[in-house]
């Protein structure tokens, strides 16, 4: 019999714990999920394995390495090894494809993951994950989907959405707190475990139906308009890729260049690393005019890349001849053969190296006449026009172009355009031809040869129109009609198509040009700049005697000038320039170019002056805290006195002619003065000196002491 005088043998109520914890086994499977996702569709087979293995040793062992407090400074240090990879680490790095809109996709899918797996090395609470867990999962998954996929891969992502869905639910479910049941064993004890109702694997099983069906609907709508939805995304994520900015799109919208300049207009657009002023950098030529805008029928042709005989291999660039290039004809061509003396060679005479400075997508801003280009990327495209374009630029890359002919922006190109495409560029609209005719007759007068009818339709806008940033167009009626006749004050844009129609109305070829001007020069990088204020539209003009030419109709208030910026802003900007160079360098060659770069940077001008700033600045914050430490240690009152003390007695013997060298202890000076002679007052002194050092570095400091000492100094006094 027990204390309470029952039976020993009675059921006795106790709480096993639970070794199973539901929760981790479906947050493991949603982990998993992740990981195989990045896998298939970022090819990255190596670290989703490591999260898998990571999260099935976590979820099979008691492991636990983080205490909740240290959890909770994970994600900041996250954040911070992200920033820093996302900066130095090549992209190829990170994943085998590229993401579509988001840049750094795969980086923080895999982050995300990284955060997730250190959740379940985690002490807490019953063995717990975290309920945010299925919210990174789903953003995660979000991630993932930017990627270009194909049809087989649209449904293999669909497949990794309704899983999701089912896994997040399930989720939320395992951590629900159910009723307890007890149960019985077989010696009649009863346990007590927390379980699944059969009602709750129903409504489970049931929601998670419902929601696979619809998300799968949706998805599979979706797609229908994922162009649009693409364009929209672009837009929100990336505010400064407006389709009607300039250089950015296939239409020339008036105004569109105004926006540009208006927008943070001393906002850097480029840099360019030159010898020569770059000038007029091409973003996009037009051919037609209707409706407002200038716009283009113009395909543009695939260029392969061909590396050249005499060019080392430089990272994963590759180089692109445009010398040979015409409109329509093959991709693939062969390259003279520098040995054969009758080959028809151009070597380039001029070379610019831009590093654009904003997301410009598929745009590469050239000079007039570029023969020669080195991008990282696998193939670029050219128009008629000749204007150059790739369709996956890597941001925050440079690109290198070689421009051939003559000097300055007036560089001869054979016409190589089609018969079509030529006719469009002397094309003026039928509604306009009568008015701009007249007007384009009447500026000419006698000209017969192109270069005087060039020249007479810039000196008449220069003579008789005033830049003015902006105009106002009544309502329903052309801009272009009203610039001509009205003689408003107006911006570029306007200058450049009034000039284009004119020309074409004098069978003139003719095209609309945007674009920025450079003649910006830093003079602490050595570059030249174009800021978003730089942006302009300018007329290109066919002359059968010099080649394609400029046609400068603004007046010289409204063409980008160069400008006087600010020591500290230069300086400023050269350094932002050098950083990134030397981010370039390390995504490109690693460890290697992080060394190269490095050594680079160092060695500038620029570099050494930083350097030695920085130098001096610590050495005169050493400096000062060694003062201030001086100043803050505490002295002993005793120690204080027995200085006054000293130094009195200096004083005394010091007037007597008798000196004690900085470089004498006590006791050396002490024998010094001894050996002047038998002096009694002499001797008297030696002594208090060799009791002064016995007291002072003996350690017998006391107010007796010091009283003995201060006696002594009062008796040389007497005496």
């Amino acid at each position: 019999m027990s204390d309470g005088g029952k039976d020993d043998r009675s059921v006795s109520l106790t709480r096993n714990p639970v070794t199973r914890n539901p929760q981790r086994f479906v947050g493991a499977l949603l982990v998993i999920l992740q990981a195989v996702a990045l896998g298939m569709f970022f090819k990255t087979p190596v670290f989703s394995c490591v999260v898998v293995l990571a999260v099935v040793y976590a979820s099979l062992t008691k492991t636990r390495l983080v205490s909740a407090r240290l959890a909770l400074r994970i994600p900041i240090t996250l954040v911070v090894m992200y920033a820093i990879q996302r900066t130095l680490t090549p992209i190829s790095w990170v994943a085998g494809e590229r993401s579509f809109l988001i840049p750094d996709a795969a980086l923080i899918v895999e982050y995300l993951l990284v955060y997730q797996v250190l959740r379940f090395f985690v002490r807490s609470e019953n063995d717990a994950l975290p309920s945010f867990l299925p919210i990174l999962a789903i953003v995660a998954v979000v991630f993932i989907g930017d990627v270009r996929v194909d049809p087989q891969g649209r449904a293999g992502y669909q497949v990794v959405a309704l899983l999701l869905v089912v896994l997040s639910i399930a989720y939320f479910m395992a951590g629900r707190h159910f009723p307890v049941t007890g149960f019985p064993d077989s010696g009649g004890q009863l346990h007590f475990s927390r379980r699944f109702s059969r009602r709750h694997l129903v409504w489970l099983a049931a929601v998670g139906f419902v929601c696979a069906v619809v998300s799968f609907a949706s998805a599979s709508g979706l797609y229908r308009y994922a162009r649009q939805i693409e364009s929209t995304m672009n837009a929100f994520i990336n505010p400064s890729m407006r389709r009607d900015s300039v250089g950015f799109s296939g239409n020339g919208r008036l105004g569109s260049v105004a926006r540009q300049k208006g927008s943070q207009g001393k906002r850097v657009a480029l840099r360019v690393y030159s010898d020569q002023q770059p000038g007029y950098l091409r973003g996009k030529a037009f051919g037609y005019y209707q409706q407002w805008q200038w716009q283009r029928r113009t395909k543009p042709v695939r260029v392969m890349p061909k590396t050249l005989a005499t060019e080392l291999p430089n990272g994963n660039e590759m180089t692109f001849v445009l010398d040979r290039f015409e409109a329509g004809a093959a991709t693939e061509r062969e390259i003279p053969d520098p040995s054969n003396e009758s080959a028809d060679r151009s070597p380039p005479k001029a070379q610019f190296d831009v590093w654009p400075d904003q997301s410009f997508r598929e745009v590469m801003f050239t000079p007039l006449g570029v023969n020669q280009l080195r991008a990282p990327v696998d193939e670029v495209s050219i128009d008629a026009f000749r204007i150059v374009t790739a369709d996956t630029m890597p941001p925050q890359t440079n690109y290198v172009v070689w421009r051939s002919g003559q000097g300055g922006v007036d560089s001869i190109d054979e016409p190589t355009i089609s018969n079509e495409e030529w006719e469009t560029l002397l094309e003026v609209p039928a509604d306009l031809e009568p008015i701009v005719s007249q007007i384009a007759q009447r500026v000419a007068g006698e000209a017969v040869v192109t270069g005087d009818k060039i020249a007479a339709i810039e000196a008449y806008f220069l003579k008789n129109y005033e830049y003015q940033f902006g105009i106002d167009i009544p309502h329903g009626v052309d801009p272009v009609v009203h610039f001509l006749t009205e003689r408003p004050p107006a911006h570029c844009e306007y200058f450049a198509s009034g000039a284009t129609l004119m020309l074409r109305s004098l069978g003139v070829p003719c095209r609309y040009v945007t674009g920025f001007v450079a003649v910006e020069k830093n003079h602490y990088g050595d570059y030249w700049v174009a800021r978003n204020r730089d942006a302009h539209a300018w007329a290109e003009a066919y002359d059968p005697e010099r080649g394609w030419v400029l046609v400068e109709a603004t007046p010289a208030s409204g063409v980008p000038q160069s400008t006087e910026v600010a020591t500290a802003s230069q300086m400023w900007d050269a350094i932002q320039a050098q950083w990134d160079q030397w981010v370039a360098a390390v995504r490109k060659q690693g460890a290697g170019g992080l060394l190269i770069a490095t050594f680079a940077l160092l060695v500038r001008p620029l570099a050494l002056v930083g350097i030695a700033l920085v130098v001096a600045i610590v050495a005169i914050k050493f400096y000062l805290g060694r003062r201030v430490m001086k100043r803050t240690t505490p002295v002993d009152p005793q120690v204080q006195a027995m200085q006054s003390l000293l130094n009195e007695m200096d004083r005394r013997w010091h007037r007597e002619g008798v000196t004690r060298e900085h470089h004498e202890t006590m006791h050396q000076f002490a024998n010094r003065i001894e050996q002047r002679g038998g002096d009694t007052e002499l001797s008297g002194a030696a002594e208090w000196y060799r009791k002064y050092a016995t007291i002072r570095y003996g350690g017998l400091i006391s107010k007796e002491s010091i009283e003995s000492l201060r006696e002594g100094l009062a008796e040389k006094a007497r005496g």
